[in-house]
C-alpha cells in the first residue's frame, strides 16, 4: 500500500510526526507513537495496490483516498500502545443511520487493528475496488 502524508499538511512526514510523539517524556505520547509508527509501517508492507493519504488531527491518523484535507476522513486510527488500537470508519452514505455515521472498533494488537483497517477501508467504499 502507498501511503504519504496529504500534501495540504506539509510540516513534516507521517513518520517524523510520529517518531516525534515516540520522543515524548511522557509515557502516553511515548507508546501511541511507537504503536503508530508499527501501523505504518505495517500499512506499507501490505501488497495493496490502493494509494492512501494521511492527515494528522490531534495525534490520530485519518486515512484519505484523495491527496486534499478535503477529502473526507474515510478510516481514522488512533493508538494509547501496541495493545489498545482505535479504528473508525466513515459508513457510506447508503448504510449510515445518519449523515456522516461511524462504526468503532477497538484491536488488541497490531495484528488485529491492520486486519479492521483494512476492513474499515474496504466498508467505508471511500477507495475504488482494485482488481
Amino acid at each position: 500500500m502507498t501511503l504519504e502524508r496529504c500534501s495540504d499538511q506539509k510540516s513534516k512526514s507521517l513518520d517524523a510526526f510520529y517518531a516525534e510523539m515516540a520522543a515524548g517524556r511522557d509515557s502516553v505520547s511515548h507508546e501511541g507513537g511507537l504503536a503508530m509508527l508499527d501501523m505504518l509501517a505495517a500499512l506499507r508492507s501490505r501488497a495493496d495496490r490502493r494509494c492512501v493519504w494521511g492527515l494528522t488531527s490531534h495525534n490520530r491518523l485519518c486515512l484519505l483516498s484523495k491527496d486534499a484535507y478535503t477529502s473526507p476522513w474515510y478510516v481514522i486510527v488512533s493508538a494509547l500502545d501496541r495493545r489498545n488500537y482505535f479504528i473508525e470508519y466513515l459508513m457510506p452514505e447508503g448504510s449510515a443511520p445518519w449523515a456522516g455515521a461511524y462504526v468503532k472498533g477497538e484491536g488488541r494488537s497490531l495484528e488485529d487493528a491492520l486486519s479492521m483497517v483494512v476492513i474499515a477501508m474496504d466498508r467505508s467504499e471511500g477507495w475504488p475496488s482494485t482488481p
